[in-house]
């Protein structure tokens, strides 16, 4: 008898190889795929040979077209590229899901919480909420503005104590970066130098590198963390997410124990009027609420992780360009020092009059690809995308890259030529191409954030600096680190006072 249920095992065990090696009917084309593992082995193949996983989509939309179908362990994955994919992928509201899994809910109590990573009347429900307080708190408003300015002018003492002295770039620029967003949201700020939110950073930092937009080998084979806990980077990853959500409940307690002796109405920062309304809603709401300390500290891991790592990145970037393209050093200082004067700060209204800083910015984005993919989507049903049958759960990731680099289109992406932006009047072109944060409704909401820190950051360290390289040593390699951004490798630099 013992024989029949051996072969029964064996026939379904070799059933189940055969179906799980088959593509899905109307699937996108690409790569085939071997049982359990997917496509998981040539991932890990072309991302050591190429060194970063953009590099691995773009190879693959050159190979099967804009719109690739594989599967990484259990995940089937669709990555779309150029402009017509992307657009239409971007805009369709059954792609706005975001994907499920053990890595995304290893950073949220094995929940699915924050905002990121949430979707539904979930999302729509919290991100409401979000954006309605901070603007009261001065998002987008002249309040962000004056924030701004007194994070850069304490930077800019700190770069005039250090003259002489090599800096280190990002990594100075941290604290400063992540502050103007931080006060709206903790009502406090962190003081440069303060090693506190440097280690906060760095973890913040780490955390990027160690997976890519997809969720990484930890959402596609969970129980390999079981077998190889440090090679999949889940030891790594829990103790720095750990390390996080500990620091910010620590900080929710130090809210709760003065939430009572504030005013009603007179909150002070995101997280009072986060605490409000949870007691509210215990008062007078029915059913399960979405408001939760759990949802706070994820919600506030999303805003601190996002406020902090690609603006700052972008803003690394800036001066080490600077240093490779010291032409367009000499063309910003130049076009600043003629709209502001030399003892007054450079402010927004003064942007419509900095056309060359403005198309330098575009340029960087463009050529830099701090975000070459969007965060990734998830089919939330069945769908024809371009000929093609997405099945429900699908993750879709857009290769913003290939919009970026496209040949056809830019004639010259690998150089860096922001005159790319200027027409035959000299007016600046916005390219729909341009695309580093995304569109739709999934689109960044710190866009306009991160925008006016760039250009304040920039222009008004600049007004006062010179950025040269160290003496002695060479420029800065231009080459990043991979991960789920991109981001320059640490080089120091000198800031020599004007």
């Amino acid at each position: 008898m013992w024989h029949f249920y051996l072969v029964l095992l064996f026939v379904l065990l070799v059933l189940y190889l055969v179906l799980n090696s088959r593509r899905p009917a109307g699937f996108p084309p690409g790569p085939d795929w071997v049982p359990v593992v997917g496509n998981l082995l040539l991932f890990i193949r072309l991302r050591r040979h190429l060194g970063f996983t953009h590099l691995v989509w773009q190879r693959l939309a050159a190979q099967f077209g804009p719109v690739v179908g594989l599967r990484l362990g259990r995940d089937r994955i669709v990555v779309v590229s150029g402009l017509r994919a992307v657009r239409d992928a971007l805009s369709r509201p059954e792609f706005d899901a975001r994907p499920d899994g053990f890595f995304f809910r290893l950073r949220s109590f094995g929940k699915r919480l924050g905002l990121v990573f949430v979707e539904g009347e979930y999302f729509t429900e919290q991100k409401k909420f979000v954006m309605t307080h901070m603007k009261s708190f001065g998002l987008n408003r002249s309040v962000m503005e004056n924030r701004i300015q007194d994070e850069i002018h304490d930077l800019l003492v700190a770069l005039k104590d250090n003259t002489g002295e090599p800096v280190t770039v990002p990594d100075s620029f941290g604290v400063s970066v992540v502050n103007s967003l931080w006060g709206i949201v903790a009502g406090d700020r962190f003081r440069v130098g303060d090693s506190r939110p440097a280690t906060l950073l760095s973890h913040i930092h780490t955390v990027f590198r160690l997976q890519d937009m997809s969720g990484g080998i930890l959402n596609q084979m969970p129980y390999i963390r079981f077998i190889a806990p440090d090679l999949s980077h889940f030891n790594q990853t829990k103790m720095i997410v750990d390390a996080l959500t500990s620091f910010l409940r620590e900080l929710i307690q130090e809210h709760r124990k003065a939430h009572n002796e504030v005013p009603q109405d007179s909150d002070r920062d995101l997280i009072d009027a986060y605490l409000r309304e949870i007691e509210d809603r215990k008062t007078y709401a029915r059913g399960e609420s979405s408001f939760s300390e759990d949802q706070l500290v994820i919600l506030l891991l999303d805003l601190f992780l996002a406020g902090a790592e690609t603006t700052n990145s972008t803003l690394g970037y800036a001066f080490l360009y600077l240093l490779h393209f010291p032409e367009w050093q000499h063309n910003l200082q130049k076009e600043i020092d003629s709209v502001v004067e030399p003892t007054e700060e450079v402010q927004m209204k003064h942007k419509i009059n900095m056309k060359y800083t403005e198309i330098f910015l575009m340029e960087l984005q463009r050529h830099a690809n701090v975000t070459p993919t969007t965060v990734s989507h998830r089919a939330s049903q069945d769908t024809e995308f371009m000929g093609f049958l997405v099945p429900q759960d699908t993750v879709i990731l857009a290769n913003l890259y290939s919009l970026h680099m496209d040949k056809e289109h830019w004639k010259d992406p690998d150089v860096f030529r922001p005159e790319r932006f200027l027409d035959a009047d000299g007016g600046i072109i916005n390219d729909p191409w341009l695309m580093p944060f995304g569109m739709g409704k999934r689109k960044c909401i710190g866009e306009s954030l991160a925008k006016t820190s760039l250009f304040l950051f920039l222009t008004n360290i600049l007004h006062k600096f010179t950025i040269s390289p160290v003496p002695g040593r060479p420029i800065p390699s231009l080459k990043g680190l991979d991960g789920a951004t991109i981001s320059p490798q640490s080089f120091k630099c000198v800031f020599t006072p004007k």
